[in-house]
């Protein structure tokens, strides 16, 4: 559906007028439609993109902010050239098998969260002129006109209205409403998790990070 069939769903399920509402404006709902699409995506992983990074000389840290300003968090690295999928592990993991772990150079064969907006590789190479494919996570486009729809599969337009009926709900205090619109919605999160088999946790996990355990040592690329 595009923004204005998503809009006059909600506003006529709120015993609403679509074309002149009188307690929501049209600009309300079109930030609850932006809303509700980035609680799916959190949530489901709905939105999944590729980028390429330049490996560089020496530097084992890499920050998302270089990737644009969509990325939620990454979910599968490969080393390009060698077509070669990273294996995730933890700071904790590689400071039990080698405590020296982050002078090793040579061609990465793993990963490792280390911030929310932060990633590591080992091990590091001493050269330039790799590429690192990674595979993201990202927060949804905020929609731009009435004709322009969400960057989610169709069958969660449904999860969509039902979020936009839920938070007007709970602007006209109507909390049976509120209840059944909110469990509607869950259950649609539900189908949108299985659609593109990403459980809840592994956005969020990311998202917590283990900045308070572990900090960069260097080699910081952004």
């Amino acid at each position: 559906m595009i923004r204005s069939e998503l809009r006059a769903r909600i506003l006529t399920m709120l015993n609403e007028s679509p074309t002149a509402p009188v307690f929501w404006s049209a600009s309300e709902i079109n930030d609850l439609i932006d809303e509700g699409a980035e609680v799916i995506c959190e949530e489901a992983g709905a939105v999944k993109r590729t980028h390429f990074l330049p490996l560089l000389p020496g530097a084992t840290y890499y920050s998302l902010q270089s990737l644009g300003p969509r990325v939620m968090a990454p979910w599968r690295l490969w080393d390009h050239h060698r077509n070669h999928r990273l294996t995730t592990v933890s700071m904790a993991d590689l400071d039990e098998r080698l405590q020296v772990w982050n002078t090793v150079t040579g061609d990465p064969w793993h990963w490792f969260p280390v911030s929310w907006d932060t990633f590591g590789i080992f091990p590091h190479p001493s050269a330039g002129g790799g590429v690192l494919r990674v595979d993201t996570l990202e927060w949804p486009r905020a929609l731009q006109d009435d004709d322009d729809s969400p960057e989610l599969m169709a069958g969660d337009d449904d999860a969509l209205i039902y979020y936009g009926l839920a938070d007007g709900s709970a602007k006209r205090w109507d909390p049976a409403m509120l209840v059944q619109a909110w469990s509607v919605f869950v259950g649609r999160l539900t189908g949108a998790v299985d659609r593109v088999g990403a459980g809840p946790m592994q956005a969020r996990a990311w998202q917590v990070g283990q900045a308070g355990d572990v900090a960069p040592t260097g080699g910081l690329a952004v």
